[in-house]
């Protein structure tokens, strides 16, 4: 499926911890905290980090992108060590980071001076309404580090997820982040329109749209996650998916994913924490074929040999028999005549 000696692309997941509560991320239930209970907080380190990516491996790759599942490129306390590292060893990689960026204000001038690397400041709005979607962001922060970071050379981008309560913002974001000297600005419209808003105990704040769930669906949830759903899925949504013909996205570009504790995956897709009580449709497929992917314990070159395990589900017929429905509805184009 991939080759070690063939990997051109890195997607890699600095840390697993957050210092937001963004409503629609999958670490927590619309705000409500549940970090640590279903999957393990861990910065990736320096020494860690070396140990997986090696100079010559790095001297391979064509795009390095750092950006979670669940975890934020502040939280992790050796960031701007491991990005220097991955400099130094191809100083022509590109490098691009995606982050809330409210956080670590000593570390962004010195960002700013490191070659091809450039950063996505996720700004949803301005400074009284960032923090709806982006709870717990401090905004004048954000803005602080960006300017930092662009005048130390960096490159920026500005990306702002449209909503209801921030769409007529659009044009003075755009605005400030050209006086700021943001080299992009990007809106992006990706349907998180509706949604209820909790804070980290789960006590209702605020509705976003017009969602269609409650906080007694918050309660169900959580129980949920904690009661094998993933088998539920199998019986009630599993038989009712179309077999599609799968385009791997992974494959195509030679790519993997490096989860913060090490586990690699080959995109971020199958990645969402399938060995904790997450649920998410396709876990216990995962998990069927999923050995030995740690590459802080067997090393990167072992640690992606389970692929060929899970591309061998491609030909099952269906999803219900053990065709990946992950891969099936994520890669999946036309549908298929076999």
């Amino acid at each position: 499926m991939i080759e070690y000696s063939k990997i051109a692309g890195v997607h890699f997941e600095i840390s697993s911890r957050c210092n937001a509560a963004c409503p629609d991320c999958p670490r927590n239930l619309r705000g409500y905290d549940i970090e640590g209970q279903d999957f393990k907080l861990h910065d990736m380190t320096l020494t860690e980090f070396q140990t997986i990516f090696r100079p010559e491996f790095l001297q391979q790759i064509k795009s390095f992108l750092i950006n979670g599942n669940y975890g934020d490129f502040v939280t992790c306390r050796d960031g701007l060590k491991i990005v220097q590292y991955i400099t130094e060893c191809n100083p022509q990689l590109p490098i691009e980071i995606s982050t809330n960026a409210s956080g670590q204000p000593k570390i962004w001038q010195e960002l700013g001076k490191l070659p091809n690397l450039s950063v996505k400041f996720r700004l949803d709005g301005l400074k009284d309404t960032n923090h709806i979607y982006r709870q717990y962001t401090d905004f004048d922060l954000i803005i602080k580090n960006a300017a930092k970071f662009i005048a130390a050379g960096g490159q920026a981008t500005w990306a702002f997820i449209k909503f209801d309560y921030n769409q007529h913002q659009i044009e003075s974001a755009r605005e400030l982040a050209a006086a700021i000297g943001f080299q992009n600005f990007e809106v992006v419209d990706v349907g998180r329109s509706n949604m209820s808003v909790f804070d980290r105990q789960g006590n209702f704040l605020r509705y976003i749209g017009k969602p269609d769930i409650t906080e007694t669906d918050i309660k169900v949830l959580v129980f949920a996650r904690k009661s094998g759903a993933d088998t539920q899925a199998y019986r009630e949504y599993y038989p009712n998916t179309v077999t599609k013909t799968i385009d791997c996205k992974a494959q195509a570009g030679q790519s993997i994913y490096v989860q913060s504790n090490g586990q690699v995956y080959p995109c971020c897709w199958t990645g969402f924490a399938p060995d904790t009580n997450f649920v998410r449709s396709g876990n216990e497929q995962i998990r069927a074929v999923c050995k030995d992917n740690n590459a802080l314990v067997v090393g990167l070159e072992r640690a992606i040999e389970w692929f060929a395990e899970l591309q061998k589900t491609w030909t099952i017929p269906t999803v219900l028999q053990g065709r990946s429905v992950i891969c099936n509805e994520t890669c999946g184009c036309a549908v298929s005549n076999g």
